[in-house]
């Protein structure tokens, strides 16, 4: 009776972590350490987001400098999310300067389930006009036709910490909104939000800028997404299927013409030598 009795809780623990696999049973990762972007899933969104998107052995340096209203610049997964899903990045901050306005500068992940009057959420970090340095939470669900936003703002424990994850998972048609204070860290659950149960069809990663005189940057070291189901993923497409593949193409180096001024300085310099040597010579 007693073996009986602590093999049940081990055999329901090993159903129940059984089916949570099945649930997600589509898995994408990308681990930008490598100096690579992946082209093939993963497209650059943004103004000016060539430029401002950089693999490095670090992880992918996204870049937004004062000046220029770039308000958001990333990536986004070329396929859709459905069913339960976790998505999960990790980042380090390289610098921001505090906003004038704005709702804040720093890495974030944002979801929507369709158009801007459908359901969205999303996670970030920024730093706001007010100093705060803050986890922000974002969910808009529609009832009765009316889309009903919700926002709140966690402060964050320790500003010194420049690394950490952002997670989001989704059960049914709730949303969890975890985060870790440094990479090492544990997660911890802000809150948990309805949204929907709707495909997610875009998926943006990046980093945020609160207004045109802040200027931030960040690393992002990987990303993870599961799911119940990733329609479209790339790599679980036919071969001979027509698939649109944008390139990330780093800045071009701009030419320079130094070896072109150093020729015709040593080109003068020469025919001043030329020219001395002969009135000398006729003298």
């Amino acid at each position: 009776m007693r073996t009986t009795s602590i093999l049940l809780p081990v055999c329901l623990a090993g159903l129940i972590a059984s089916a949570t696999s099945t649930l997600l049973a589509a898995t994408y990762s990308w681990d930008f350490r490598n100096g690579n972007f992946d082209n093939l899933s993963l497209v650059p969104i943004g103004a000016g987001a060539v430029n401002l998107l950089k693999p490095t052995s670090d992880g992918l340096r996204i870049s937004v400098p004062a000046g220029h209203a770039i308000r958001t610049v990333g990536f986004s997964p070329r396929f859709r999310i459905s069913g339960d899903f976790e998505i999960e990045i990790d980042f380090t901050l390289l610098k921001r300067t505090q906003p004038e306005s704005g709702y804040g500068s720093g890495p974030n992940i944002y979801l929507s389930m369709g158009s801007t009057d459908d359901p969205a959420a999303s996670l970030g970090r920024s730093l706001r006009p007010d100093g705060r340095d803050v986890y922000g939470v974002f969910a808009a669900r529609v009832e009765d036709g009316k889309r009903l936003p919700k926002a709140r703002l966690f402060d964050v424990p320790d500003r010194t910490s420049r690394t950490g994850r952002l997670h989001l998972k989704r059960t049914k048609n709730e949303i969890t909104y975890s985060i870790a204070d440094s990479r090492e860290a544990a997660l911890r659950e802000l809150d948990t939000l309805p949204v929907s149960d709707a495909d997610v069809t875009l998926c943006r990663v990046g980093l945020a800028q609160s207004d045109p005189q802040s200027a931030a940057e960040i690393i992002l070291h990987s990303i993870r997404i599961e799911a119940t189901e990733l329609p479209q993923l790339p790599s679980e497409q036919s071969r001979t299927a027509q698939l649109y593949r944008p390139r990330y193409l780093p800045p071009e180096t701009p030419r320079s013409y130094r070896w072109l001024w150093q020729s015709m300085a040593a080109l003068l310099v020469a025919s001043a030598f030329i020219t001395w040597l002969w009135k000398r010579r006729r003298a």
